[in-house]
């Protein structure tokens, strides 16, 4: 019978409040948390990505969802350093070699999951996990079983069925597949399924090693009697981490996956069913040729853990550490102490919310007061000049553009048809002042009602100024006859 204490509505309740999982599926802002945490983390299957890069990520994120559906009410960064806050529990801050990282936490990446698992599968295979259950029981059996007739039995089976084959295809010279077309996709997608799941399971694997570390702490932050008590319980507390169900799991997880016979196996066999004519149209989609790289990651990052718990027991056991004068050391382990009471001890749900995250500014963070500057104007007395000085050269340099000129342009070229083009008019009256002639001929169209401007068609229009030809491009225009105009 399965153990229903935790399906009770006292449990569930308290779930509720303080699983970060469903705090996540309960946001306001869940599918902007979810979307984000699946696109970044989920689907290419990313550990620690620095914060800036984060920022930027996030930014244009919001950016292409406020395109869509409005606004959001926070930055960037309130956003993840909301997210990260002990909280929320979504995100995991962290440094690492003067860099901070964020990091997906296990239950965040539980919700996302089960948000993907809703999506209505078009294939759903059962021969081949019914086929892994029974293997499973088997082994089991098969394995524990130390009676020498079931072991020789079993083998000589296995004999039979060997010997059976190998004459078969001695004498037909032929292998039959054992798998059709649908067994071979089904059998692939759950072993792309379970690789991908394992993927997920390191990150509770790493958060439970981090719980253990900081247990472990914790007790010696309240450790009051001899160093050598304290040693002996120190080094107990690594065996029992090391030893658990899951360290053991782990460590062998780690020795299996770090065999280099193991690894050009795992290689050889994706290169193999990667080319298998049955899985052409699924392979590229659920591609496991990186795996290997993507397991080994995931592990390094728990061995990681386990490392800085070995740094942090090795501090704690220091000589310096531990001949600190006894006031300020016992002090400090008051404080502690009580922290981590109080971290025990902490009211359960919510007691407060704010709309907005606070912002703290700090005094030393103001900018100094700096006297505002005047400005001095210099007011000379104009005089009048008798231009004597300087050269007005540039006056008569000006173009000016005569508009009655162009309009008798356009009417000497409107006698003899009923409509007419500016380029039509141009090639009988080139322009002489340039662009600013062509401008003025644009002006004149704009004001005529008689004048239309085609949006579907552009004119080219050539023309000389200053020895060189230029070429400007302009939608048609089209002059008409018509009762008062031009």
């Amino acid at each position: 019978m399965p153990n229903n204490k935790y399906m009770t509505y006292e449990y569930l309740l308290a779930l509720r409040q303080n699983h970060a999982a469903w705090r996540l599926l309960r946001a306001d802002y869940a599918p902007l948390a979810a979307a984000f945490f699946y696109k970044v983390f989920i689907v290419p299957k990313r550990r620690g990505i620095e914060v800036q890069e984060m920022l930027e990520a996030l930014d244009m994120f919001i950016y292409d969802c406020s395109c869509q559906e409005g606004g959001f009410a926070r930055s960037p960064k309130d956003y993840l350093e909301m997210w990260a806050d002990s909280s929320y529990g979504w995100l995991r801050k962290y440094e690492y070699r003067g860099d901070w990282y964020y990091d997906l936490t296990a239950p965040a990446q539980k919700a996302v999951e089960w948000l993907v698992s809703l999506q209505k599968q078009d294939f759903i295979g059962t021969e081949s996990r019914l086929r892994t259950v029974f293997n499973l029981l088997h082994e089991i059996v098969r394995e524990t079983d130390t009676n020498a007739e079931h072991r020789l039995a079993y083998l000589k089976g296995q004999a039979e069925k060997i010997a059976a084959e190998i004459r078969a295809i001695e004498e037909t010279g032929e292998v039959k597949p054992g798998l059709d077309e649908v067994q071979i996709k089904e059998r692939f997608l759950q072993a792309e399924s379970t690789a991908t799941a394992i993927l997920a399971d390191f990150r509770e694997v790493e958060e439970n090693f981090r719980e253990l570390t900081r247990q472990v702490q914790a007790d010696v932050v309240k450790w009051t009697r001899g160093k050598g008590e304290l040693l002996e319980k120190i080094f107990s507390e690594s065996d029992i981490i090391r030893n658990s169900e899951q360290g053991r799991s782990f460590m062998a997880f780690w020795r299996f996956l770090m065999f280099s016979q193991q690894q050009d196996d795992l290689r050889e066999t994706l290169s193999q069913v990667e080319n298998t004519p049955a899985l052409k149209a699924v392979v590229h989609e659920h591609s496991l040729a990186e795996i290997n790289h993507e397991w080994v990651q995931a592990a390094a990052a728990v061995q990681k853990t386990l490392a800085q718990l070995s740094a942090q027991i090795r501090r704690y056991v220091d000589e310096d550490y531990l001949r600190e004068e006894r006031s300020i050391y016992q002090l400090i382990q008051r404080i502690e102490s009580k922290a981590v009471d109080r971290c025990e001890k902490m009211p359960q749900g919510t007691f407060m919310e704010m709309d907005i995250l606070p912002k703290v500014h700090l005094p030393m963070e103001r900018r100094l007061f700096a006297p505002p500057r005047k400005t001095q104007l210099e007011s000379p007395e104009l005089t009048a000049g008798d231009a004597s000085s300087g050269s007005i050269e540039a006056i008569f340099n000006q173009v000016i553009v005569d508009r009655e000129k162009l309009r008798r342009n356009v009417r000497e070229c409107l006698r003899e048809r009923e409509e007419v083009t500016l380029a039509e008019v141009l090639a009988v009256h080139p322009l002489e002042l340039g662009l600013a002639e062509l401008l003025g001929y644009l002006v004149l169209a704009s004001r005529e009602q008689s004048a239309d401007f085609a949006e579907d068609k552009l004119d080219r229009i050539i023309f000389s100024r200053d020895g060189h030809k230029l070429l400007a491009v302009c939608q048609q225009i089209i002059f008409r006859r018509g009762e008062g105009q031009f």
